[in-house]
């Protein structure tokens, strides 16, 4: 009786192993099909431009992703991440036996920040604060030395994105548990607040911004590539040992997430005198403020150094400048907007029509400047809101026939992209009212399609960068708008009849 009843529950037991195994497979092939229809909507030429189109896209594009994740969480297991704060110790351990220095810091949790570096003593501007050696770095080089390297010889995309790169390598690590990385990858954030991570109805909210469109084109950029490798990775046709192993760990999920450590946490650092994108270790746990580059690589020591942005007491938050980067910039691609960022700028479409009669005229003394091809111009922060190449567009513009055919006729017109007020005097103040008047006009509308969201409190850190956002938008056209008017107000008499 024993050996009948063993007999049954190993033959229920292969049913069961079969009747998974096909389920799986069947999943498998729906996968297939539904990131084979993702390559297809993400290869669909977008001109630029069209919101309405690229919002209907976006919603295509982003159903079938709710269906792959869907699919894929139910036949690959996922891995359950520890908890940041408990793996500290064990990654500042990891990185004192390698070699890096960091007295006098500490990490710790901050509001609004998550994870950042505190100081334990006070720091004077100027002290080297931290020092990492090259060796816990994670760099495209690292990648390029890994079994990677085989798909990486043969993959145009790879050879040419050290970005994507930087993210397979980092998925391939993580799923190493003897990974030399590990300390570094377990302390890492198991998700983000890029526009990656936003949901439909936070992503409609940012209207009328001009992020909205290039948020839509992020994610259709990285959809785009999950289906690309997707479909490469799972090829009957190959037999690169490393694609094998990527088969079960390559998901929509785990893609976006190296990603979006890639984005948040890269960094360019030139070694053996090539320029490679890298992790580095305890220095990206720093968050931004307005200042000045301190960090550098000294290639003699073999080592990233970084040295105190400005005097920071005991106890304080340490922050390192990220460079001159628009809120836009950081929204995108870091997942959070800097309220008195110096660098902040706008981005306005602007462009000739096609049915403009003078549009040839306009385009070739554009060429002229260089900027022919320039569908968006910047509007910055006062004092200065109107860059040089703005500047130009809206004189050329909004000149006539007669005046078109006068500064075609010059060589290089340098007074247009100025306005030194000899250069003013020469473009004349007639161009320079319309030219104003036409982008005063302009921004007057911009400013009135932000409308004012409700009074409540924004309920997640998302919302709360997109209201953030906005608002340093809204700023900027207000700044515009104030120097537009003076402007206007001291042209010299128009001789216009």
């Amino acid at each position: 009786m024993g050996r009948k009843l063993q007999s049954k529950q190993m033959s229920k037991k292969r049913n069961a192993e079969k009747e998974n195994s096909r389920f799986t497979l069947q999943r498998r092939k729906e996968l297939a099909v539904l990131v084979d229809k993702v390559l297809q909507l993400t290869s669909i030429f977008q001109a630029t431009g069209n919101v309405s189109r690229s919002w209907e896209l976006h919603s295509q594009i982003d159903s079938l992703i709710k269906e792959i994740i869907n699919i894929e969480s139910s036949v690959i297991s996922r891995n359950e991440r520890t908890q940041r704060q408990s793996c500290i110790e064990k990654y500042l351990n990891w990185l004192r036996e390698n070699g890096a220095q960091f007295e006098g810091i500490e990490i710790s949790e901050f509001e609004g920040y998550e994870l950042g570096l505190k100081a334990t003593k006070g720091f004077t501007e100027g002290d080297l604060i931290l020092t990492v050696p090259t060796k816990v770095m994670m760099t495209e080089k690292n990648a390029q030395e890994s079994e990677l390297k085989t798909f990486i010889d043969v993959d145009p995309l790879m050879q040419n994105m050290p970005n994507i790169t930087l993210a397979l390598f980092l998925l391939l690590e993580k799923n190493n548990p003897e990974s030399f990385w590990k300390p570094y990858i377990d302390i890492l954030p198991s998700k983000y607040s890029t526009v990656l991570y936003f949901n439909s109805e936070e992503l409609a909210t940012l209207k009328p911004s001009p992020v909205f469109e290039a948020s839509l084109r992020l994610y259709r950029n990285i959809a785009r590539q999950f289906a690309y490798f997707y479909i490469k990775i799972h090829s009957v046709a190959n037999d690169m040992p490393v694609l094998k192993k990527l088969q079960d760990i390559f998901t929509f999920e785990n893609y976006r997430w190296a990603v979006s450590t890639v984005m948040t946490r890269q960094n360019n650092i030139q070694l053996s005198n090539t320029n490679t994108t890298a992790f580095i270790p305890l220095w990206d746990m720093c968050n931004h403020e307005h200042g000045k580059i301190t960090t550098d690589y000294n290639a003699d020591l073999d080592r990233g150094e970084c040295y105190a942005l400005r005097d920071f007491k005991q106890g304080e938050q340490i922050f390192i400048f990220y460079g001159v980067r628009s809120n836009s910039d950081l929204f995108l691609h870091n997942g959070f907007v800097y309220p008195n960022n110096q660098h902040d700028s706008l981005s306005l479409a602007l462009g000739v029509s096609s049915s403009d009669p003078q549009r040839e005229t306009r385009l070739t003394l554009l060429t002229k400047l260089g900027l022919a091809g320039i569908t968006h111009f910047n509007l910055y922060r006062p004092p200065s809101p109107i860059g040089p190449e703005l500047l130009a567009f809206i004189r050329i513009f909004n000149m006539n026939q007669v005046e078109l055919t006068k500064w075609s006729s010059q060589g290089l017109p340098g007074d247009l992209v100025s306005s030194d007020p000899t250069s003013s005097e020469a473009v004349g103040a007639d161009i320079d009212k319309r030219a104003y008047t036409y982008l005063l006009t302009r921004c007057g509308l911009i400013k009135a399609s932000y409308k004012k969201d409700g009074e409540d409190i924004p309920d997640s850190t998302h919302r709360k960068n997109i209201q953030l956002l906005k608002e340093c938008e809204v700023q900027i056209l207000d700044g515009a708008i104030e120097y537009l008017k003076d402007v206007l107000q001291k042209l010299p008499t128009s001789t216009e009849k």
